[in-house]
């Protein structure tokens, strides 16, 4: 009786932990279509010099990112301080789907965008998306710029994905031109690379069920010694749990954040530019110096190593050769190797990329990358659970 009173009070708490579990957005707020850029502050952005663009559209700065459960992306474009305020701005943005570097595909897309700051407190934005052969693919518009009272120097708007044939986590290319094809451009040479990954955060409510039904049936094959189901269920299932709980949570945001902040302080003594951004967390601006262009590094949970951290501990915790004690240490010190291993995966891949140009991507994730992850992980796996296994089986034949 004391056993299932043991297991009903873990059960309460941890769903009381599951349910209160602060999500990423704590931190990083939505970004609303609202005409307010308090939202915008800290995002991942790039900056142009002042001065080279005709009145009205000297362009000063791009800004971009995604909302949780939203598959729209989001840009914010910021002009120099027009005299006079009503000056009206147009301007092209190109999106380069397929990510090989040519705006001339079928694929490919533009955007024409108009913004006019017509009275004190907003300004109307106006947005035409057109594929590559100029057929009209939708019209977006809304009250989302300043006035002129504030400067009239901001907007925002949002494209869906869906209308850009975008899938999540697809890498695409952009840039920012006058709607005259002169004048000013942002960048001043190449593009930017990015690949825009939406949060989806599962609802707390449906975790909390899932601990439940792992937790029922964990403690059944606990207490019918049925060891090997009970450790594949275990360990499968408490590492599915973490990665549902952890991710698009402040646990992933920080995560993400030390791993750009990491990652940029070594490639910057490297002599490798980069940026990062206090509210885009894991994203590195890294710029390619052999094509004079811009990258997003995007640290989310495909290349971030959570998923990998929650193994490593899940199979730890439950392998059964060790007390539950020295079982814990083993599992927090195999995520933080995991963690380590996975920073220096993203610093080679990054290296190869700049030295080598962005053609080099996919070369760089699947075959360099994944090698030294996978030859490092071997490792690992033997030095934790294969190694300390075959001792203990030795031990035994001797003794017997």
């Amino acid at each position: 009786m004391k056993s299932w009173i043991k297991y009903l009070s873990l059960a309460a708490v941890v769903i009381l932990v599951i349910l209160n579990w602060p999500p990423g957005t704590w931190l990083v707020p939505n970004c609303m279509m609202d005409g307010e850029f308090v939202d915008w502050r800290g995002r991942a952005h790039l900056s142009d010099e002042e001065g080279d663009g005709r009145l009205g559209c000297d362009l000063k700065e791009i800004s971009w990112g995604t909302n949780e459960n939203d598959s729209n992306i989001y840009f914010m474009l910021e002009r120099t301080r027009p005299d006079p305020m009503t000056a009206p701005l147009e301007c092209k943005l190109f999106f380069d789907i397929n990510g090989n570097g040519k705006y001339t595909n079928q694929v490919d897309k533009y955007a024409t965008i108009s913004y006019y700051p017509r009275n004190q407190d907003r300004g109307d934005v106006y947005i035409s998306l057109y594929a590559v052969t100029g057929e009209l693919l939708g019209k977006y518009n809304g009250s989302w710029g300043e006035g002129t009272s504030d400067g009239a120097s901001r907007f925002e708007f949002s494209i869906p994905m869906d209308v850009l044939m975008l899938y999540p986590g697809q890498a695409m290319r952009f840039y920012l031109n006058d709607a005259g094809g002169r004048d000013d451009r942002l960048p001043n040479q190449g593009d930017i690379q990015w690949a825009p990954f939406p949060l989806v955060r599962k609802s707390p409510s449906s975790i909390a069920l899932a601990f439940l039904f792992w937790l029922g049936i964990t403690v059944f094959f606990y207490k019918n010694r049925l060891w090997v189901f009970y450790y594949i269920w275990s360990s499968v299932g408490l590492c599915c749990l973490l990665v549902l709980l952890f991710h698009a949570s402040l646990v992933e945001y920080h995560l993400e954040t030390y791993t750009s902040l990491l990652l940029h302080d070594l490639l910057s003594y490297l002599g490798i530019v980069t940026y990062i951004f206090d509210r885009a967390p894991g994203t590195l601006l890294v710029l390619i110096k052999i094509d004079t262009s811009w990258t997003t590094i995007s640290i989310d949970i495909e290349n971030s190593g959570l998923v990998e951290m929650c193994i490593i501990f899940s199979l730890l915790l439950f392998y059964p050769i060790h007390r539950p004690l020295k079982r814990a240490g083993m599992a927090l010190v195999g995520a933080l190797a995991v963690y380590a291993i996975n920073l220096a995966r993203l610093a080679i891949v990054i290296l190869l990329i700049h030295t080598w140009g962005r053609n080099m991507s996919f070369v760089a994730h699947t075959v360099f990358g994944r090698l030294f992850f996978f030859i490092m992980i071997v490792a690992l796996y033997w030095q934790l659970i294969t190694r300390p296994s075959l001792e203990k089986i030795r031990r035994q034949i001797q003794n017997d």
